[in-house]
């Protein structure tokens, strides 16, 4: 067994030798203690190195499932746009047309200041088919169908009890179609409801005469047939000011079964007729909500648009504030934080919305404002061990101009996605390249020392012989 024993010390690798043959210098301490803090420093180095996350990025083919659906997420103001009139349209490369979303979307009356000013409107699709009667042969019409102007038509809402008033332009195709149904109305009312009655008037204003009369009570869309009871169209519910519009049928018959059911309301202006729809009496609309769309270019189009009527191109202003505008969904607050760390380039304010907080003012006649959007995805997935903090996040830039259009003018957001997807992942250290370093930075240092420290000492030694040969 002893002999065992002493061949296996002759493998021994660290030698010792007797500590009665070394020698400390202060040199030597000196050089130890400078090792010793320059290997703690590369090791604390070294440990947040291998710590610290790295990520990789990637430059490829988007991987979006088939068939898979964007969200476009939106809040936009509208000082100039009535909620009665502004409407949504979505549109595709693939030739998709969606027109008046309403499932998703939320109008909300503003002031001209852009400060909320009603409730949320919800459109009436009911009055989509507004039905007319068939032409007939004109009928002969009576003074009292004469157009009001600014100076009789306030006499007259004051005279009448209720007051059904046609605000129509002369070229509007709707209001030419409407035009002989209502005169024809005005009259029977007129011999039914005579004028010593003083309940009822069927009338009609000109708004390319009376323009100012017209921009007063915000008619924006013909024809816009309005109840104005006791001198005004206005019901002040709970502090919100609202008007009341006619939305059913452009019938003779429909017209007069209004009108018969209006009689004997009136003097009551908060009591419900079949036809009529209240909305916020204010000049601006703020859309929010969200829309689904294939992964393909399209765009988003805010327009006053509405079944049955018209619109003066040059009167119409499409100007606008972005509250927020951005694609995909909101990452949760952990999301939000391991995508600060990996992005490649971090996190600035407007990383997802570049459109957040800026206003789109027109300033000519049928203007209509455009956002150009390029829409990139980048995929952002951490280590194994934290799988629910992978999240899509999608960024863009955008590049918007005003320019004249022919046709009703219209705030267009206009997007085209990337087909290439950044792909940024999290890259991990394996334990044996710590391990490994470690040890390469320990006995790299403990070399590099004992190699400088016998130059020092032999060094000394040299100096000390030259001096004792000096002395002799």
């Amino acid at each position: 067994m002893a002999r065992v024993l002493q061949k296996l010390r002759s493998v021994d690798f660290y030698r010792k030798i007797p500590k009665d043959l070394t020698e400390a210098t202060l040199a030597g301490a000196s050089i130890s203690l400078f090792s010793a803090i320059t290997i703690l420093l590369l090791l604390s180095a070294e440990l947040s190195s291998f710590l610290a996350i790295e990520t990789k990025e990637e430059l490829v083919v988007d991987r979006s499932a088939h068939g898979e659906f964007l969200r476009i997420n939106f809040n936009i103001s509208f000082p100039s746009l009535s909620c009665e009139f502004a409407t949504l349209d979505v549109s595709d490369a693939l030739g998709t047309k969606r027109m008046n979303l309403t499932k998703t979307i939320r109008k909300l009356p503003i002031n001209e200041d852009g400060q909320r000013a009603g409730y949320y409107v919800h459109d009436d699709l009911s009055s989509v088919d507004v039905k007319y009667d068939e032409p007939t042969k004109e009928v002969t019409v009576q003074d009292f169908t004469a157009p009001l102007t600014k100076d009789t038509f306030k006499a007259c809402t004051e005279v009448y009890s209720v007051v059904v008033v046609n605000f129509y332009a002369p070229w509007c195709p709707w209001c030419q179609r409407l035009e002989p149904t209502w005169e024809a109305v005005t009259q029977e009312v007129h011999n039914k409801y005579l004028d010593s009655d003083g309940r009822l008037r069927f009338a009609k204003v000109d708004c390319t005469v009376e323009v100012d009369l017209c921009r007063e009570h915000q008619i924006t869309g013909f024809p816009s047939i309005r109840v104005f009871r006791s001198g005004h169209d206005e019901v002040n519910i709970h502090g919100v000011k609202e008007h009341e519009s006619y939305r059913g049928d452009r019938t003779h018959a429909s017209l007069l079964a209004f009108a018969d059911n209006l009689a004997p309301l009136a003097g009551q202006p908060h009591h419900y007729i079949r036809g009529v729809t209240r909305m916020a009496k204010t000049s601006g609309c703020a859309l929010s909500g969200f829309v689904l769309v294939k992964k393909v270019p399209g765009a988003l189009h805010f327009l006053a648009k509405s079944p049955g009527h018209s619109f003066d191109h040059g009167a119409v202003n499409m100007s606008h504030v972005v509250n927020y505008l951005y694609f995909g969904n909101k990452p949760s607050p952990r999301r939000h934080q391991a995508l600060a760390k990996l992005h490649p380039a971090g996190l600035s304010d407007d990383w997802a919305d570049k459109l957040a907080g800026h206003d789109f003012f027109s300033h000519a006649a049928k203007a209509t404002i455009e956002h150009y959007m390029q829409v990139v995805l980048t995929t952002i997935e951490p280590s194994k061990h934290r799988p629910e903090l992978s999240y899509d996040a999608y960024e863009y830039t955008v590049h918007s101009h005003t320019y004249d259009t022919t046709e009703i003018p219209a705030a267009k957001f206009t997007y085209d996605l990337s087909p290439l997807q950044i792909l940024v992942s999290e890259k991990q250290r394996a334990w044996y390249h710590f391990v490994t370093t470690t040890c390469a930075i320990i006995g790299g240092v403990f070399t590099v020392a004992g190699i400088v420290d016998g130059l020092v000492h032999t060094g000394a030694r040299l100096a000390k012989k030259v001096d004792l040969g000096k002395h002799t």
